[in-house]
């Protein structure tokens, strides 16, 4: 299966700094919102970054896994921890979402370095 997460990841940076220029306003808007959102409260920041790798597998967003990835990892989430947590978006979005685990081991391998 071709998945490189870096990549990836640069492209979406890329097309993301298009619609910086093209919307600032909305842009610097929703950047503020998830950095509202994924900041340490009541839940600590490290969970809620597991809980988003969880909501990227089953919604089935090759980017936002290679994201969640990269922020887990640097959470201190192990990978067992990362692929088990995993298995409960499978559960919710049924066996098509497997699919979409084996690119969180991907991103796991290529971005743990």
């Amino acid at each position: 299966m071709q998945y490189n997460p870096e990549e990836t990841l640069k492209e979406f940076g890329r097309l993301m700094a298009d619609i910086e220029r093209t919307i600032p306003e909305e842009y610097t808007s929703f950047i503020r919102e998830k950095q509202t959102i994924t900041k340490s409260g009541k839940v600590p920041e490290k969970t809620k970054w597991l809980l988003l790798l969880i909501a990227s597998v089953t919604q089935k967003c090759p980017v936002c896994i290679a994201r969640a990835v990269r922020h887990c990892l640097d959470a201190g989430w192990s990978k067992e921890e990362m692929i088990e947590a995993c298995m409960v978006a499978v559960l919710v979005g049924g066996s098509s979402v497997m699919t979409y685990v084996t690119l969180v081991d991907k991103a796991i391998q290529d971005l743990q370095k």
